[in-house]
């Protein structure tokens, strides 16, 4: 794995390459400054693997070289670590937001940050993994593209959605708030009824279309709310959301779903693409251990579900606005 390692700090640039050589990773190169990360970046003809990146940098600091980074075609689903000694929430939140998959704390803990030089292996495999056996990501415009879908069960990223990251990146986020701030997140799920007729019927173009009309809708319905979420397969959506807490996902549902009824969004030969969502009610996060974290995303997502089959035995709700998200 090629890694790119980027620090103001010339003993951390000295000291990072001897401890991927350590976790088995000899191909480390290095750059003093965001500037030259990116000189780096797009002149290199082979590309880096994995991206070290430090926060806390003069002239421009590592999330803003992230998001840099990730306007990169070749660098949108590139693994990249965060280092710093910086555990205040909203530092967490910007690196996440602008698009990193995970974090590592200074002082260096040697063993943690093998650990994270692994996991982005780990990624960095699958991903080439999936490119392989299922062809380039979905275009996000519906215009654009055709042919068959990716496997519903796909955990498909729509590349350029502001607050949307992969399943893995979430995870790591949530292991990185401190209990004080998991003390304001709530996890909810949000799940696309008859997935399986729109896939079937969709092209490549238009199920990206439904996809990214649900996460317009979501990122609309949260307003102001900080919040990350991820697709992960199976028309259902993650949210980890750090607003106010809500006893009942209904009136954000509706919320929700009022926003798609007004896109009147239809396939390309102008037939209605109707769109309903139903939200589960919302979990408290609890970060002890990845499998627990993997558990509460299983748990919101059957919240989800068991809305939808509730839902199917009644009427459709009235949509009503709420002071969640929407103005009345």
């Amino acid at each position: 794995m090629r890694i790119l390692a980027v620090d103001d700090d010339p003993y951390i640039l000295e000291l990072l390459p001897m401890i991927a050589l350590k976790a088995g990773f000899s191909k480390v190169s290095t750059a003093p400054s965001g500037a030259a990360a990116l000189d780096l970046l797009k002149n290199s003809e082979i590309p880096f693997e994995c991206l070290l990146l430090d926060i806390n940098m003069p002239e421009m600091d590592g999330i803003e070289l992230c998001t840099h980074v990730r306007a990169i075609p070749s660098y949108r689903k590139t693994p990249i670590v965060m280092l710093t000694a910086m555990k205040e929430r909203e530092y967490i939140d910007r690196a996440f937001e602008a698009g990193a998959t995970d974090y590592a704390s200074k002082p260096f803990d040697i063993v943690e940050l093998r650990t994270r030089l692994r996991l982005a292996k780990e990624l960095m495999v699958a991903r080439k993994s999936n490119l392989h056996t299922s062809g380039e990501s979905l275009p996000q415009s519906p215009s654009v593209g055709s042919g068959t879908p990716s496997p519903l069960s796909e955990a498909v990223m729509i590349e350029g959605i502001k607050n949307l990251v992969d399943e893995r990146a979430l995870e790591n986020y949530l292991k990185q708030l401190s209990r004080a701030g998991l003390g304001g997140s709530h996890i909810f799920a949000v799940k696309i009824h008859q997935i399986e007729a729109i896939h079937a019927r969709a092209s490549v173009a238009e199920f990206s279309y439904a996809l990214t009309e649900v996460i317009d809708a979501i990122s609309n319905a949260l307003g102001t709310t900080s919040y990350l979420m991820s697709y992960v397969g199976h028309g259902a959506y993650i949210v980890v959301s750090n607003g106010p807490r809500f006893e009942s996902s209904e009136e954000v549902e509706a919320n929700i779903q009022t926003i798609l009824d007004e896109k009147n969004s239809e396939y390309d030969n102008g037939d209605p693409l109707d769109i309903e969502v139903s939200a589960g009610n919302p979990l408290q996060p609890n970060t002890s251990v990845a499998l627990l974290i993997q558990e509460t995303f299983a748990r919101a997502i059957a919240r989800a579900e068991a809305r939808v089959e509730e839902k199917k035995n009644g009427p459709r709700p009235i949509n009503i606005h709420s002071t969640y998200g929407v103005p009345k």
